[in-house]
């Protein structure tokens, strides 16, 4: 990986780039030689010991151990307090009489779900959940769910909005397994604003059931001609109430960061998700700290809270508190999201795609047997709140297993028993090297040029696949512009000399702008909304939509959209080419 080519084009020229090429191994060698497999799995097991809730006892001593432990290695740390609408699931139940009998069957209420108390009422079967619908026959599905129990494979947010609104009083989601699975259903990230209390959250109650019951209430409805009745039990915990974040801070010599993230927050004891990552990240803050005199951008290390059963609120009260110097000076962000999970023989990356498919291909050849499954565009989930502040880099590593996935996630099967040391050691040098090549990089990895074949193949396909009514013809000018600019400005910024005190801020002014245009719908100061979203969200919204499987309001709303998220392309198109020119021209006097 260091012997390659990829990633010279930010380590230096010439001489200077073997230098930085050598120094960069050394020092992540370093690094890795000094991380402490035994310290993590001691750690890993303290934590395994509490159920991390956010604002709960166990989860404020987690936040504690975690914040102790920084002080105790004399690294500086901040306990960031703040209040949170949090929302915890409570007991849920159905009563049902199936093949001549009561039963009783306990169910898992989703984060952010109504409550019920003896709703009695029919259940009614979603057997369009099946397979894919659209707009327009949503409509004529949803006609028999008015005061119905509604039992479905859907589990999304905007088919919660859509069930409510057709009179629907309950939802019971099969889930694809046998276990008490939790989810999450508001619509909010983060801390609500005054207008999400009444219009974000639906309010109606929304459980889970597991595989072999939901499947045996399917069978009964699809078999049974005579109305089937229920009666539902659901409590849940909302509350606003106070929560500690630890966020450590290792000084490098330039006061640009590299954020390295984490939710200590859980179910249950949440060992992979997310115990092993907190104490990674904590054995990490170790290292780098005691080879802190030769780091040259800062690092900074955030445990959140809130992110399960608040919705990412902690990372987006982080964001909201802290926006300028994220702005200002947050290169990157390293996000961690399981980890160590035994059996898990991949190795791979969500990310922003900014450091080039050479950079990726690189780096993960050097984790995997097989060739490397190619990196995604990270969509709209977990703690991704920074898009907004311009930070160009955003990568999740993720470890996982061909053709599965870990079936304990999110429930009482997330223990001790289910990791294992050697991927942990694996998945911490992963993270390692991560750190290592943003901290100590003379050059930030950022390809524009490609980034931009990124964005113009996603916006081709957006095109092919909307009506004629969508279209993006006035953009195109623009969009070749910048391309043309944007190989004037790399071959400019290329030819800058190394120790340009402001290499960082160019690529975060223009590839951090790039990013934030394609990752999000609305402006830098607040949150799109808490689903999972593709590049150009606003736009992708037309995408398969014509006048004959939509009806015409809404059909109306998203041309209206469209129309809009587009000036907006447009608009900050021609704010980066014109960012761009002026630099150059700068650039140019200087000579």
């Amino acid at each position: 990986w260091y012997n390659g080519h990829a990633i010279a084009n930010y380590k230096g020229k010439g001489d200077d780039n073997m230098d930085c090429q050598k120094e960069i191994q050394k020092y992540s060698e370093k690094i890795s030689s000094e991380i402490s497999v035994e310290r993590m799995m001691k750690d890993i097991e303290t934590f395994s010991h509490l159920e991390r809730y956010t604002g709960s006892e166990d989860g404020e001593r987690a936040a504690e151990i975690i914040a102790q432990r920084m002080e105790e290695l004399g690294i500086p740390v901040k306990r960031e307090n703040y209040r949170i609408y949090r929302s915890l699931p409570g007991k849920a139940s159905l009563k049902i009489m199936i093949h001549g009998s009561e039963k009783t069957i306990a169910l898992t209420p989703y984060v952010y779900s109504g409550t019920a108390e003896n709703l009695k009422a029919d259940l009614v079967f979603d057997e369009k959940s099946l397979c894919k619908t659209d707009q327009k026959e949503m409509e004529s599905r949803m006609k028999s769910f008015k005061n119905k129990i509604v039992l479905t494979y859907e589990s999304s947010f905007s088919f919660a909005c859509a069930a409510k609104r057709a009179g629907a009083l309950a939802i019971l989601t099969i889930w694809k397994a046998d276990l008490a699975h939790h989810g999450t259903l508001g619509g909010v990230w983060g801390t609500p604003e005054p207008e999400d209390l009444e219009c974000h959250y639906p309010r109606i109650p929304f459980v889970e059931i597991c595989k072999s019951d939901g499947e045996e209430i399917q069978k009964l409805l699809e078999n049974n001609t005579a109305t089937v009745s229920a009666c539902l039990q659901v409590e849940m915990d909302d509350k606003v109430l106070p929560s500690m974040m630890p966020v450590a801070r290792l000084e490098g010599k330039s006061k640009k960061f590299v954020l390295v993230s984490g939710h200590y927050d859980s179910w249950y004891e949440g060992v992979t998700d997310n115990g092993v990552a907190n104490a990674m990240m904590m054995e990490l803050a170790r290292v780098f700290h005691e080879n802190q005199e030769d780091l040259k951008r800062s690092i900074v290390f955030a445990w959140w809270s809130g992110h399960s059963d608040g919705r990412y609120s902690g990372s987006t009260w982080y964001y909201d508190q802290h926006w300028e110097e994220l702005k200002e000076n947050c290169v990157a962000h390293i996000n961690l999201d399981i980890c160590g999970c035994k059996g898990s023989d991949l190795v791979g990356f969500n990310t922003s795609m900014l450091e080039g498919e050479a950079f990726d291909k690189e780096f993960l050849e050097k984790y995997n047997d097989e060739e490397p499954i190619p990196p995604v565009p990270i969509a709209r989930f977990a703690d991704q709140t920074f898009w907004g502040a311009d930070v160009p880099f955003a990568i999740m590593p993720k470890f996982g297993k061909k053709g599965e996935f870990f079936y304990w996630w999110h429930t009482k099967e997330d223990s001790f028993d289910k990791v294992d040391s050697k991927i942990v050691s694996r998945d911490t040098d992963v993270i390692a090297e991560l750190m290592v090549i943003f901290a100590q990089c003379k050059r930030l990895p950022a390809d524009m040029t490609g980034f931009l074949t990124i964005m113009e193949n996603r916006l081709q396909m957006i095109e092919k696949e909307t009506s004629e009514d969508f279209e993006l013809s006035s953009m195109w000018p623009v969009f070749e512009k910048l391309q043309k600019t944007m190989e004037q400005f790399a071959n400019a910024l290329e030819n800058r000399q190394e120790d340009d005190e402001n290499m960082d801020d160019y690529v975060l002014k223009i590839a951090g702008e790039l990013v934030r245009i394609t990752y999000t719908a609305g402006s830098q100061y607040h949150q799109d909304p808490a689903t999972e979203e593709p590049m150009f969200p606003g736009l992708s919204i037309a995408m398969g939509l014509t006048p004959e499987n939509t009806s015409p309001d809404y059909y109306l709303a998203v041309q209206t959209r469209f129309v809009r998220q587009r000036n907006r392309l447009i608009g900050q198109m021609k704010q980066i080419i014109e960012s761009c020119d002026n630099m150059m021209y700068r650039w140019k006097m200087e000579k």
